[in-house]
């Protein structure tokens, strides 16, 4: 896992709208060295309790969150669900990304984290594929999909990338150069 300095972090905290929670790591950034993907602990506790957090890859860079919303507003989780319920092949590539998603997952957690959740029974809860989905006939989000993609090797991700442009911020428009900027004009107003 590599370094989160405290730049990365009030980056993150803009991209979510909030503090974020269980960050691990960046494993993916855009060309500009902004983060796009985080990788969170499967269970976070902390002082205000204990949560578990199936969602181990979260996709951040704002850009690509609102494109993948759109393709969902427009109707594409349900198309997906059906392409894979036609397809053998693609539902057998997408189990396995399961599998080595949840075997991912498994890594991370301690033995603590284990013990803590045998305790309480709960030791199932991360057992469920992708984001925390029961059914491989059925799709949470997209933008689950879209971030294990990036991090590692998401077969759904693969195909909605090839299908859409999920690129990068243009040069001339760097959504996340301007939270660097509310930053510092931020920091000048309680200076003052």
């Amino acid at each position: 896992m590599g370094e989160i300095s405290e730049g990365d972090r009030k980056i993150v905290k803009r991209q979510l709208g909030k503090d974020p929670r269980g960050l691990l790591d960046i494993p993916v950034r855009c060309r500009f060295g902004y983060p796009v993907v985080l990788t969170t602990k499967p269970v976070i506790r902390d002082k205000e309790g204990f949560e578990i957090f199936p969602t181990l890859f979260w996709l951040s860079c704002p850009k690509r969150v609102e494109e993948v919303a759109r393709i969902e507003s427009d109707g594409y989780v349900r198309k997906l669900e059906e392409e894979i319920a036609s397809n053998p092949s693609l539902k057998e590539e997408y189990r396995r990304d399961e599998e080595r998603y949840l075997e991912t997952q498994r890594s991370l957690l301690s033995e603590e984290d284990l013990k803590f959740l045998e305790e309480r029974g709960l030791e199932d809860a991360l057992s469920r594929g992708i984001g925390g989905i029961k059914s491989d006939e059925h799709l949470k989000c997209l933008h689950l999909h879209i971030a294990h993609q990036l991090a590692g090797e998401n077969v759904l991700g693969e195909l909605i990338q090839e299908r859409f442009d999920l690129g990068d911020c243009s040069d001339d428009r760097i959504r996340c150069e301007k939270f660097i900027q509310e930053e510092s004009e931020e920091q000048l107003e309680r200076s003052s």
